[in-house]
């Protein structure tokens, strides 16, 4: 035979707090990650900000060389001989000029067309040669606009030297203004740079228009081209900032900014590892310092548990030897050497425990005094039940022996039906009571719970109630307003009869019951007040418990076994609502109050209170369905209910319909083929008919979206389909009942 399986040893104190140790330091370690990764964006930004700040002050320095250089060519522009169109005399003193800028490579005038007039690098009598066709747009764009322009870097003719043009507009007095333009060398722009003093580990370049290098640290071979990034960079916008590569291939953070005046680019290439060293720094450290604190904390918990387990586990031999002489030895003991003062705390609770056992002598005294005072109640409850049996059984057996006496049709035996029928009727209320209280006890009362109007339940229960002759009329009052609740109407139906009953039994004849119902806070209230032999206050308190009455004399003039309004307490509490007794006093009358949760009222109306058999008038329907089959029958269906009935395939031609026949009611599909439902339902509103008209929507979209929808076109009803005849006969009934549409 195998042995059992032996169950799993729980896991020991010690383990528990070395885990809780461990695990209490995982959000420490999320945090520090967390603010490294906050560090990190912080030196990012830093770095960017710097890199920027340098990369505008560079290019200020550049835009203010080139401004003075211009300065100078607008001198030698100037001059009088080439205002005179002396251009020997010009080219005498633009040598002059050259010689005196030793960052001017050349000194060139040019036509409109790009023609040569004078190059200071040329000398003799050979012919000047053309400006190139690519520089064509940029002399005449100078001379369109009258303003300098910066070129990109270039070599010139025949592979001469690295040089960029810089170019002015000059007028004269025989033909279109002529170019003066000077080369500069890429090299005069180096010394710039330097006076930034970069990092050596920083990457630095200024690229013309065409992103070609003018200058760069590290040196590069000119006129390089920039990397694909940084092209990418410059032109999605004048400045930025990206992680990329350099053209040596380091990672690194690129800042980049574009003058507005030469149109050129400059970019600073900050390597990765150099703006992430200070996140990567508090990381380390914070690692570092977390692992020092979760082995100082598994250490502490060690020495912790070691603490804590002794204690515990005296207690427990202590508890083991409850109710012997060396118990109290043990826990005073534990009580002075626990370190911990939840350990201590369980030995006085043991001690506790001990002197608790004495008293369960006591309390099972206690107990049997109990079972003694229920057997008195009930040997009292079964003589109020038996005199409330006997006295109707009494009327019954008398009753009976009249019907024997009497001739068929005499006074004597219609009185004694009549008291038969009300003392059965009386019997049959009091064991329903009994078998409700039995099922109550149990948990065997299911609830159909509904959305109805709890102001028109008690208009109908007050007329039924009158109508069994259970009081005369005119001696209640009803003022009931709408009230919607979600409850189970035969219990609600019960409530109120009980507390009619209740009204009824302790009110002298002709005295007035009021029955009222009103929506309060969120609360549906039903309020039933009689004017009879009031509570007497230290009855109040009880007069919802089993089996509690009123003060009464030994005929018992009032009757019933007190099950009524404990019956109505614990239905109203099933329903999740509350009741509640008042009363000023012996012959000042009670008031019983209901409170229910107040539900939202339907969106269509209730038809529960016509009956499914029961007609309507016969009213004009106007059908407007785009299904034939579905159209067909349900245009019989609505025949065979004795209204007439016209359909229309689609909305447009339902609109017309309306208009020449104006219907009291129309069924309106919402999905036509030419417009849809909401669109006939705001044409049909729109239309002056002769009388009110009924708008029931009768769809496939069952959304709430598609029932706010309906409502905001103008429908009454939102039904979803497929609708059941009793269902659709119900709506109709309730619908025509009214004299207006429905809220």
């Amino acid at each position: 035979m195998p042995r059992p399986a032996r169950p799993l040893r729980p896991p020991r104190l010690r383990s528990r707090l070395l885990l809780l140790a461990a695990g209490s330091l995982v959000p420490v370690l999320a945090l520090a990650w967390v603010l490294s990764w906050f560090i990190l964006q912080h030196e990012r930004e830093n770095y960017r900000a710097v890199a920027q700040a340098r990369n505008r002050t560079f290019l200020a320095a550049v835009d203010a060389k080139l401004q003075g250089h211009i300065a100078t060519l607008r001198a030698l522009a100037a001059s009088e001989q080439l205002e005179a169109e002396d251009l020997r005399g010009f080219a005498v003193q633009a040598r002059r000029v050259l010689a005196t800028q030793p960052d001017w490579l050349n000194i060139i005038l040019l036509d409109v067309q790009g023609q040569q007039l004078v190059n200071m690098n040329r000398s003799g009598a050979a012919p000047l040669p053309q400006a190139r066709p690519e520089e064509l747009p940029f002399i005449q764009r100078v001379v369109a606009t009258g303003q300098p322009a910066v070129g990109n870097i270039s070599r010139g003719p025949l592979g001469a030297r690295l040089g960029i043009p810089v170019r002015i507009a000059v007028p004269h007095r025989s033909g279109p203004p002529w170019v003066l333009q000077f080369v500069l060398q890429p090299q005069a722009l180096v010394p710039l740079m330097s006076l930034q003093e970069y990092p050596s580990s920083w990457a630095f370049g200024l690229v013309d228009a065409n992103s070609n290098f003018i200058a760069r640290v590290p040196e590069a071979p000119l006129p390089g081209r920039a990397s694909v990034r940084l092209q990418e960079a410059i032109r999605s916008g004048a400045e930025g900032w990206y992680r990329g590569q350099t053209l040596e291939g380091r990672d690194t953070y690129t800042a980049h900014m574009t003058s507005t005046f030469t149109g050129w680019s400059v970019g600073v290439a900050i390597p990765t590892a150099e703006v992430h060293s200070a996140a990567w720094r508090a990381a380390a450290w914070t690692t570092a310092g977390t692992l020092l604190s979760l082995l100082l904390a598994l250490g502490f918990a060690s020495w912790l548990a070691g603490r804590i387990a002794e204690p515990i586990a005296r207690l427990a031999r202590a508890a083991r030897g409850l109710g012997h002489r060396r118990l109290a030895e043990d826990l005073a003991g534990v009580q002075a050497s626990a370190p911990v003062a939840e350990v201590r705390a369980v030995a006085a609770a043991l001690a506790e425990a001990d002197e608790a056992l004495a008293e369960r002598e006591s309390l099972r005294r206690r107990e049997r005094e109990a079972l003694r005072a229920a057997d008195k109640a009930k040997d009292e409850f079964l003589a109020m039940l038996g005199h409330e049996l006997r006295n109707p059984l009494s009327a019954i057996t008398a009753s009976a022996h009249v019907l024997r006496l009497s001739s068929p049709g005499a006074a004597d035996a219609t009185r004694a039906h009549e008291v038969i029928e009300r003392q059965a009727r009386q019997m049959t209320r009091l064991v329903e009571d009994l078998m409700d209280v039995s099922r109550l006890a149990m948990g065997k009362v299911t609830l159909q719970l509904e959305r109805l109007d709890l102001g028109a339940l008690a208009e109908r229960v007050v007329q039924t109630w009158q109508q069994a002759g259970r009081s005369r009329a005119g001696r209640v009052r009803v003022d009931a307003s709408t009230a919607w609740v979600e409850g189970d109407r035969a219990r609600l139906e019960q409530v109120l009869a009980n507390l009619l009953d209740n009204a009824n039994k302790f009110s002298p004849a002709g005295a007035l019951v009021e029955v009222r119902v009103w929506p309060d806070d969120g609360h549906a209230v039903l309020q039933v007040r009689d004017h009879g032999h009031g509570i007497l206050p230290q009855d109040l308190p009880h007069i919802f418990e089993l089996f509690v009455q009123g003060e009464q004399r030994v005929d018992r003039p009032h009757g019933g076994i007190g099950l009524g309004l404990s019956l109505v307490r614990r239905l109203v509490e099933l329903q999740h609502g509350q009741v509640n007794a008042a009363s000023e006093g012996a012959g000042q009358g009670a008031c019983f109050t209901v409170h229910l949760p107040l539900a939202a009222a339907p969106d269509h109306p209730a038809v529960g209170a016509t009956p499914p058999s029961a007609r309507a008038e016969g009213r004009r329907v106007l059908l407007v369905e785009d299904n034939e089959d579905g159209r067909q029958m349900l245009e019989a269906l609505l025949e065979l209910e004795g209204h007439e009935v016209r359909s229309a395939p689609a909305g447009l031609p339902a609109v017309q319909l309306a208009r020449d026949w104006p219907p009291d009611i129309a069924l309106v599909d919402i999905g036509l083929p030419d417009i849809d439902g909401y669109e006939v339902a705001r044409r049909l509103r729109g239309l002056a008919l002769p009388r009110p008209l009924r708008l029931v929507a009768l769809t496939g979209f069952g959304q709430p979206q598609d029932q706010r929808t309906a409502y905001e076109a103008g429908f009454d009803l939102h039904l979803t389909k497929p609708v059941a005849p009793e269902f659709l006969r119900g709506v109709l009934n309730a619908l025509t009942a009214r004299e207006a549409p429905p809220a």
